[in-house]
């Protein structure tokens, strides 16, 4: 059974988003300069890297990690591949994909290339679900949607690819990495960071290709 880690190393120097803190990994205390002990201290946004938003992420009494269901996080996954010339996942591509019953899907889009080509810089021109795409899965009964990109709404309409899937109390996976996992159906264990009350926290992700 292959294990595909689709979760982002957290770095210093990684993108994160416009006006969120970069991401720093301090050494509090170096073996190799006279310390007891190697001992790191991280200074990070919940929502850096590989992780999950909860819909109080955008809606002030919307569910937190304290009400996460996990069994959300472990199950059965489709990644969906998004062709290149789809820059914007809408209702009316999703209209022609097969994703009944499908309560976990993750998107797989031309974002993988795009990061690999420029791994350093924050991409506005990301593939992501406009409004009409998150209403489309709000409705068919879908619990997680993940893509391999810091968000899941386009960048000049945040609230309108979130919203719908929050308000749904659908799980949003953000920041996967994708390359080299085929279309098709996985495992998925996703478990994010224990945050108490919080909006979203960084996820160790994996998929598992018992189903291929």
């Amino acid at each position: 059974m292959r294990i595909y880690d689709i979760t982002q190393t957290i770095r210093n120097g990684m993108p994160v988003w416009p006006g969120d803190p970069e991401v720093r990994l301090n050494w509090l205390s170096q073996i190799s300069q006279g310390g007891l002990v190697n001992l790191t201290e991280i200074h990070m946004c919940a929502h850096a890297g590989t992780h999950i938003d909860m819909p109080s992420h955008f809606l002030d009494q919307g569910q937190n990690l304290d009400d996460l269901d996990l069994n959300i996080l472990i199950g059965r996954a489709r990644v969906v591949s998004v062709p290149p010339e789809v820059k914007v996942i809408s209702a009316a591509f999703l209209a022609t994909m097969a994703l009944e019953g499908v309560e976990r899907v993750l998107f797989k889009t031309a974002n993988s290339e795009l990061v690999k080509a420029d791994p350093h810089s924050f991409h506005e021109n990301y593939v992501a679900l406009d409004a009409s795409g998150a209403e489309f899965l709000a409705e068919t009964g879908c619990k997680l949607v993940g893509i391999d990109y810091m968000s899941v709404a386009v960048f000049d309409d945040p609230e309108g690819g979130h919203l719908p899937l929050l308000r749904a109390g659908i799980v949003v996976l953000e920041g996967i990495t994708l390359e080299g996992v085929e279309p098709g159906d996985y495992q998925l264990i996703a478990l994010p960071l224990k945050l108490g009350g919080r909006e979203g926290a960084p996820s160790r992700a994996i998929l598992l290709d018992e189903w291929n």
